[in-house]
């Protein structure tokens, strides 16, 4: 017993010696005032204006904002809502904004624009045109909003743009008539018919700093670095260390977790690191009462970076209620676009039945449920159809669930047994529009857009050039955002749902189309209700990534859906329109520029707006074609089963880069069909074929990987050597390695690649089994056609 007390005490010492050497910030670990971490934000030249209600939740109480940078100006409006930042070319890359409220300095990372001119050039080939403008990416597809092509001395015509290096999607406007351009061999299928140009523009981001997670030990983290680097910005929470924190020496950066952070179960570190080409890639590493987490078993479903997301038309999934089975029945509704039976009971007896566990799911996005018209509207001439509600994007109430998918005691109870299940649940919310017999619109007209221009045009999908005001069809009354009653009204709707229902965020429909002030509410008032939930918010915004990107901080989204990457990736994993991945690991590049190296963006495997993954690869929608048109006027089937080989390469690229997966019901089978409605068949859970059944059990295997090691959450993304048909590439999360191999090949290959020294590459197995020699980082692998290998330790 003697011996026992004289252990404890001196077990005792030793964690009060050791806490004594773990250096304190001396701040508070917690603040009602910043609950969130502060983004990153991108500073352009010359003033921006920062919210600050984004980051203090009571602006009221700012002392004063201050920055890092000598050279930056800052000033900060009467009622403390804004700060204005002005930023010279003489800036560093890298700044780092204080806030300052009752005596605590909660810093906001901030790098400087990459922006640079850029000369575009075209070639008329002879041929006169009037007008001559680009339209794409670089200017949200609105050819009026950069200065027309203009003529110079070699015969060309020419543009000079402001661009970030990277990937942009674009089209030749030539007096009016819009399509690729023909002198640009790089296209891609746009889905309708046409195609899109892709322009490269080169950068420096080969200069930057790189920074990889090295190992942990003592309260000590410790990270590798390559090229110069002549600032390093490492912060806990929203606090900056200080000097005395960090040392960085012979390639080495060293640092001590402040003691504040075992008070939190789950708090984050974040490093970014600048020289003068640039700013680095960002780290983000999660800790689990104050050590680094190294175990799966550590998250849990709140933990947004861990999510693997479902997504299903809740009309089209499961029917597990017959007698709310209520379709219209009308001869000029077309079946297809009529209700079919799915509803809140089917989906509630696929969770209990673990179907998503099976899978490796812990997130389902469900689509809108409130109550939509009892009547059809719409006009689609070819199949002479009028439309049902069936997809719940035309709302005629804001707190009511249709009754055609249940109750709101039916979907008060699924959340409560989706929870039980480890599975978040979040809603597809519809704040741009409402149907023309919601209550809202009939009361009060005025809290609309005006369906017609000034010039007496129809204000009906203008998607860009009316991007805050269109319609998207005469029955759809856009709402006015710029109104504060309707932001006011529309947060509140949203805010009822989310305490309501208990759900855990939210997906938002058509982002662009809806003002900022609307999003800033929103956040505001989420984070006031639910301070401790998950509010995993992500939006729908079909755009350049500057405006996809100007949606994302921590007053308003967590992330978007990246369809930049997933057109790229779509076609080219299906094999089609000259397959080429050194094209998708260049949008990719781009993306994790722009977004993030460890962003919550969504990678999708398809959705309910584009044509199945399957009917590209098997060949039965073509490359170029109208699959809208498709769908309709022909049975999509599957006439080449390799397409299943293709799917599952496809989701392994999804399921092991950075973001958030998300699978579109029924492509974990590989169910087809042509664009809008055929990409939204009845689910099926019975009858499956060998091939069907193998692609599920590819895809739950992979979901699980991903969601078994962290490494694929929290790692840094490597890209190891790309080809035309092959791609090499890791991730690395402290001793945490992972080596992922594609073979978009219809052969074969050995496929053979020099690893790089950050990664040990030592003990490794191989996930699916194939055949690998890896000899002083020299790494050969054996795949067969389309094959997938996940190297890891």
């Amino acid at each position: 017993m003697l011996f026992k007390t004289k252990h404890l005490w001196f077990a005792g010492l030793l964690a009060y010696a050791l806490t004594a050497c773990q250096p304190a910030l001396r701040q508070p670990a917690t603040s009602p005032d910043n609950r969130n971490l502060n983004s990153l934000l991108t500073l352009e030249m010359g003033a921006n204006d920062i919210y600050l209600q984004d980051f203090i939740l009571k602006p009221e109480s700012i002392d004063s904002v201050t920055s890092s940078s000598q050279t930056v100006k800052i000033s900060m409006n009467a009622d403390k809502t804004i700060a204005t930042v002005d930023v010279s070319p003489e800036t560093e890359q890298f700044v780092d904004l204080k806030i300052h409220v009752k005596g605590v300095a909660y810093s906001v990372p901030c790098r400087k624009t990459d922006k640079t001119a850029y000369k575009f050039t075209f070639d008329a080939q002879g041929k006169k045109y009037n007008r001559i403008q680009i339209a794409g990416q670089m200017n949200d597809w609105t050819p009026s909003r950069t200065p027309d092509l203009q003529s110079n001395a070699q015969g060309l015509y020419e543009v000079e743009l402001q661009l970030s290096p990277g990937t942009y999607l674009y089209q030749m406007n030539l007096d009016g008539d819009q399509n690729h351009d023909a002198n640009n061999p790089q296209k891609v299928d746009n889905g309708f018919g046409k195609y899109n140009s892709i322009l490269e523009v080169p950068g420096k981001s080969h200069l930057f700093p790189v920074l990889y997670s090295e190992r942990t030990s003592d309260k000590k983290i410790m990270l590798t670095v390559q090229n110069e680097v002549e600032n390093v910005y490492v912060y806990w929470q929203n606090y900056r260390l200080p000097d005395n924190f960090i040392k960085v020496l012979n390639g080495l950066i060293t640092f001590d977790i402040p003691a504040e952070a075992r008070e939190l179960q789950r708090s984050f570190v974040r490093v970014w690191a600048s020289n003068h080409h640039g700013v680095s890639n960002d780290l983000l590493i999660p800790l689990h009462k104050g050590d680094v987490l190294m175990q799966s078993s550590q998250l849990t479903r709140t933990d947004k970076h861990a999510q693997v997301m479902y997504f299903m038309l809740v009309d089209r999934f499961m029917n597990g209620d017959t007698l709310n089975d209520h379709p219209l029945n009308r001869d000029d509704v077309d079946p297809r676009v009529d209700f079919r039976g799915g509803d809140l009971a089917g989906l509630q007896q696929k969770i209990e039945d673990k179907y998503f566990e099976k899978l490796g799911v812990n997130t389902l996005w469900l689509s809108p449920l409130n109550q939509n018209p009892l009547e059809p509207y719409g006009f689609y001439a070819p199949a002479n159809t009028k439309f049902s509600g069936y997809h719940g994007y035309w709302p005629v109430s804001s707190s009511k669930v249709d009754f055609r998918f249940g109750t709101n005691d039916e979907l008060k109870t699924l959340v409560t047994k989706a929870h039980e299940h480890q599975v978040n649940v979040l809603l597809d919310y519809v704040a741009n529009h409402v149907h023309e017999e919601h209550p809202l619109y009939k009361e009060h007209p005025e809290f609309a857009t005006d369906l017609y221009l000034p010039d007496g045009t129809l204000n009906v999908e203008k998607w860009d050039e009316q991007r805050l005001t269109t319609w998207f069809d005469t029955f759809m009354p856009s709402l006015d955002f710029s109104n504060p009653k309707v932001v006011e009204m529309m947060t509140d709707s949203a805010i009822y749902w989310m305490k309501e229902f208990k759900l855990d965020g939210f997906r938002h429909d058509a982002c662009k189309h809806v003002n900022l002030e609307f999003w800033r509410m929103l956040t505001l008032k989420m984070k006031q209700n639910f301070p401790d939930k998950m509010n995993y918010q992500i939006g729908e915004t079909y755009g350049s990534p500057r405006l996809i990107a100007s949606y994302l901080t921590t007053g308003m989204l967590d992330g978007q859906f990246d369809f930049n990457v997933f057109d790229i990736a779509n076609t080219t994993f299906a094999g089609v329109g000259g397959a080429d991945l050194r094209r998708v690991q260049s949008v990719l590049r781009s993306s994790l520029q722009m977004y993030g190296h460890h962003n919550l963006m969504g990678y999708i495997s398809g959705n309910h707006d584009k044509a199945r993954f399957m009917a590209y690869a098997s060949g039965d929608v073509q490359f170029g074609e109208d699959a809208k048109a498709a769908g309709w006027s022909r049975e999509i089937g599957i006439t080449d089963s390799i397409a299943y080989d293709k799917f599952l390469l496809f989701h392994a690229f999804n399921l092991t880069i950075p973001g958030v997966p998300v699978i579109y019901y029924g492509d974990e089978i590989g169910m087809t069909g042509g664009n809008d409605p055929d990409s939204r068949r009845m689910m099926r859970f019975e009858g499956l074929n060998a091939r069907e059944q193998k692609l599920f059990e590819g895809v739950s295997r992979l979901a699980k990987l991903r969601r078994s090691e962290p490494v694929f959450m929290y790692g840094s993304f490597i890209d190891v050597d790309t080809k035309a048909d092959s791609w090499v590439y890791a991730r690395k999360y402290f001793d945490s390695e992972a080596v992922v191999i594609l073979n978009n090949s219809s052969e074969p290959k050995e496929i053979k690649a020099t690893l790089p020294d950050v990664l040990k590459a030592t003990g490794l197995k191989a996930f699916n089994g194939n055949a690998f020699e890896l000899t002083n980082s020299e790494l050969s692998v054996k795949l067969p056609a389309y094959g997938v290998e996940v190297i890891y330790r």
